[in-house]
């Protein structure tokens, strides 16, 4: 399992869309990293996510359309 958080200023960030860093947890191999996010917004992120594996994604302040767009991305949202 691949957990994101939505991350700044090493604290967590509120809004999906806007959040600059991701703070990657990977439960396979017991690591964390954090990854910026490239300049990618709403719904770009959940590719975004799916492009590093991310299988679970935690976060707060999120729309319809991104939760949708994490949906298809087979992404689990916890908000």
């Amino acid at each position: 399992m691949k957990i994101a958080v939505t991350y700044e200023n090493g604290q967590v960030y509120p809004h999906f869309g806007h959040t600059e860093q991701f703070l990657f947890l990977d439960t396979a191999n017991n690591q964390t990293e954090i990854v910026p996010t490239e300049g990618a917004g709403h719904g770009a992120l959940a590719a975004f996510l799916q492009a590093h594996g991310v299988t679970h994604l935690i976060c707060g302040g999120i729309g319809a359309g991104a939760q949708q767009a994490l949906q298809q991305a087979g992404i689990q949202l916890y908000g």
